[in-house]
């Protein structure tokens, strides 16, 4: 497997090329264009799994792509603008919902759910990754990765991944706004362990867009 990622950081796209007999496992919607590639999609995981999925907000479904008859291509964006990441993973990994973009197939996906209130938000249902092979994943804007060693308090709608060996803490603003869509919602790391943290929130650039939103007149 051969890829670059190009573009970036704004709007980074990954290009992949396969030998034959190769795969990759990617999320729904991520495929922007390919060249000689049989595609299979399918429910990993089983039917619980697959639920779990849409209750976090991911795809039902998941798509390998495979070389089957000689050299294939593929390039796939996520659907943030922002920058990709590649890493290797050996263990696990948690991604918060939307940043998966693709892996090799010796890496398994599923969801771990972190509160009910995570039905509300981006973040509180986070993807578990585990196996060995290359991950990908994307963000919403830059991506800065940080080393903790002790504690950090970082605001949910900017964590996009971070290692096991961080435990965390959820912490909220008092309100019944805050409450029912975890705004001013705060994780607390600590341990020692990676952080990746992308620069933009999507909740807060769409309270930005909110006032500016066509509303229908009424002309009574």
């Amino acid at each position: 497997m051969n890829y670059s990622i190009e573009e970036g950081p704004s709007y980074a796209v990954l290009d992949m090329e396969l030998d034959q007999g190769e795969s990759i496992v990617a999320d729904g919607g991520v495929m922007t264009w390919m060249s000689n590639l049989g595609v299979k999609t399918n429910m990993t995981g089983g039917l619980l799994s697959g639920i779990k999925r849409v209750v976090g907000g991911e795809s039902l479904f998941l798509n390998t792509y495979t070389a089957e008859s000689g050299r294939g291509s593929i390039t796939m964006a996520p659907g943030d603008p922002g920058m990709i990441v590649d890493h290797d993973l050996s263990g696990d990994l948690y991604l918060q919902k939307s940043a998966f973009i693709c892996c090799q197939e010796g890496v398994t996906t599923d969801l771990k759910f972190q509160g009910l209130r995570g039905f509300f938000n981006v973040g509180l249902v986070s993807m578990r990754l585990t196996g060995e092979g290359k991950v990908f994943f994307g963000s919403y804007g830059d991506v800065e990765a940080i080393d903790v060693d002790g504690d950090i308090i970082i605001d949910n709608g900017h964590v996009v991944a971070w290692e096991p060996t961080l435990q965390y803490e959820l912490s909220y603003k008092r309100g019944v706004r805050n409450f029912l869509f975890s705004e001013g919602m705060m994780l607390r790391f600590h341990g020692t362990g990676r952080i990746w943290v992308q620069s933009r929130n999507p909740l807060a650039v769409a309270d930005f867009m909110y006032p500016f939103r066509p509303v229908k007149r009424d002309n009574n």
